[in-house]
């Protein structure tokens, strides 16, 4: 039986436990928040016991795996959980700060347990058919979209950048992890950032438009743009990769491959939350790391990359990773 205990109980951490539910041999047996509220309904939806510090969980249970659903600037306390010999699977971003993601880092590598970021897009069939036929033809250019309308309420805490790390580094995180996965390392990276949209809501300080700039290491120039205020009937993540052979592209789930004279359609039916979470808990099952698509390690690239474009523009300079 592997033993789970969840710190952050939010609606990403429901997903998870709904997921882990559904497999067998799994048990979740703690749930903490700094919101014993949430903690205590989770308990009562899943079993366990509630806590409001992780410190007592981690001291009164007997856990094989922890996953992290926290608020990006809550971050860093993951060595703890490392140096108690305990699985971690941790939500995107994996931190705010690269110097707080290197030390969960060290301590992951030093302890060697089972390690995941959750970035579930990976875990999609069609993702992969992507990432193939990618590597086999010559990538020239690579365009990403998360487009969103704005759903979250007044001053909530993903709104503020001290505490989310604004838009790319919270957001489109997601189609930054992809064109790494599918295109490849990023070399070089630009942007330019502003918030024209939003600037009547109360507690934003993070950015709304962004269009950010790169060149890939295997020569493939780049662009992601995205934007808070769109309508929900105009919203959507995109992945466009043009080749020599053909046009890539992902959109929502789903996989276009557009070549001369007629477009190939392939649907997604894997449920990729569902897959990450059966991949993590197989990882821990066997003791090793073969059926995690995204490690902590690489999460941290992405963060690195996310954060290069916040750099880029306050800088009003090109970063190179």
């Amino acid at each position: 039986m592997v033993k789970i205990g969840f710190i952050g109980c939010g609606g990403i951490a429901r997903l998870h436990m709904s997921n882990l539910a559904k497999i067998e041999n799994v048990e979740i047996v703690a749930h903490t928040d700094v919101d014993i509220r949430k903690a205590e309904e989770t308990a009562r939806l899943y079993g366990g016991r509630a806590y409001s510090s992780y410190r007592d969980m981690l001291n009164r249970e007997d856990l094989d795996a922890v996953y992290v659903c926290t608020p990006p600037f809550a971050h860093g306390f993951e060595v703890e959980v490392v140096e108690k010999g305990i699985h971690l699977f941790v939500e995107k971003p994996v931190a705010m700060k690269i110097d707080v993601a290197k030390e969960v880092l060290k301590a992951i590598q030093r302890y060697g347990v089972i390690n995941s970021a959750g970035y579930m897009l990976r875990y999609l069939e069609t993702t992969e058919r992507m990432r193939r036929m990618a590597s086999e033809s010559t990538i020239g250019m690579v365009l990403g979209f998360y487009i969103d309308n704005f759903w979250l309420p007044p001053n909530h805490w993903v709104l503020d950048k001290d505490k989310s790390g604004g838009q790319l580094v919270e957001h489109t995180t997601h189609v930054f992890d992809l064109a790494r996965y599918v295109v490849g390392e990023i070399d070089t990276i630009y942007a330019e950032l502003d918030n024209i949209l939003l600037r009547d809501v109360p507690g934003v300080t993070m950015e709304n438009e962004a269009v950010v700039l790169m060149r890939f290491k295997n020569r493939a120039i780049g662009m992601i743009a995205a934007i808070w205020a769109s309508k929900d009937t105009h919203k959507f993540v995109r992945l466009e990769v043009y080749t020599k052979d053909y046009v890539l592209e992902y959109i929502g789930r789903d996989l276009k491959v557009y070549r001369d004279g007629y477009i190939e359609e392939y649907r997604a039916k894997l449920d990729p939350y569902f897959e990450e979470d059966r991949a993590f808990i197989e990882a821990v099952k066997k003791g090793s790391m073969e059926p995690i698509k995204c490690t902590y390690e690489d999460g941290m690239k992405t963060l690195a990359a996310t954060i290069a474009a916040n750099v880029a523009y306050t800088e009003k300079r090109i970063v190179k990773l």
